[in-house]
């Protein structure tokens, strides 16, 4: 179960949104900008929404050798907190999980391939498979965050192609800044961010409980940094 009932929850994150709303004006003025105090609201509620499942991203986190609070930065930038998300890609629930993907970790997970219906509706089951799914990336891009990160996003397999054409991920990232915008390097920055504001936020351990369990047992297995 979440912290709290999601009722509680909501009359929470609508307080809260009321609170950021009358500093936000009385701090401004008539002349100020009401779009950055709209920015801090949904911020908020966004915060909030996800925090209602920290017991639940606690325990995917724990399961599969993860930062919970980076688990819970990913279920912000992912899904902003919400269960029943569904992409145009068609990725699921929390953590936007495409089918086949959620598959293949349930799979290393032991657990039987779950429907549509459960991925949108079993946000415990979702996160579990998210973060397996982020634990498996993570380890076969050789640890670097960004870069388990930027695979999550892309798709291993883009990322590969990105790399070959590059000549290694290093010099794809180095394009990729000189260009300006990027948007799949601003997701993983992003989330980087937002480990450190719920780290901050004290309602989630900000620390990894053990060492990833679904990293290869040899680490000659994992792929370097610049392949």
């Amino acid at each position: 179960m979440a912290r709290g009932s999601s009722r509680a929850t909501l009359i929470f994150a609508l307080c809260a949104a009321l609170a950021l709303m009358a500093a936000g004006w009385a701090g401004y003025g008539s002349n100020g900008s009401l779009r950055g105090v709209k920015r801090r609201v949904t911020d908020m509620v966004v915060l909030l929404r996800v925090e209602a499942f920290a017991n639940e991203i606690e325990f995917a986190a724990r399961e599969s050798g993860l930062d919970p609070c980076l688990l819970a930065a990913m279920v912000y930038c992912e899904s902003s907190g919400r269960p029943d998300a569904v992409s145009k890609a068609d990725a699921l629930g929390l953590m936007q999980l495409l089918p086949d993907a959620a598959g293949d970790a349930a799979r290393r997970l032991g657990l039987e391939e779950p429907s549509r219906e459960e991925l949108l509706e079993d946000a415990g089951l979702n996160l579990r498979l998210g973060a397996a799914h982020f634990a498996w990336t993570l380890a076969n891009e050789g640890g670097d965050l960004e870069r388990g990160l930027v695979a999550y996003n892309a798709g291993r397999a883009r990322l590969r192609r990105w790399i070959r054409e590059a000549g290694s991920y290093s010099a794809w990232r180095s394009g990729r800044q000189r260009a300006g915008n990027s948007p799949v390097l601003n997701y993983a920055r992003r989330i980087l961010d937002y480990t450190v504001t719920f780290c901050d936020r004290g309602s989630l351990a900000c620390e990894p409980s053990s060492a990833n369990p679904l990293a290869p047992p040899n680490p000659a297995n994992q792929t370097t940094p610049d392949d």
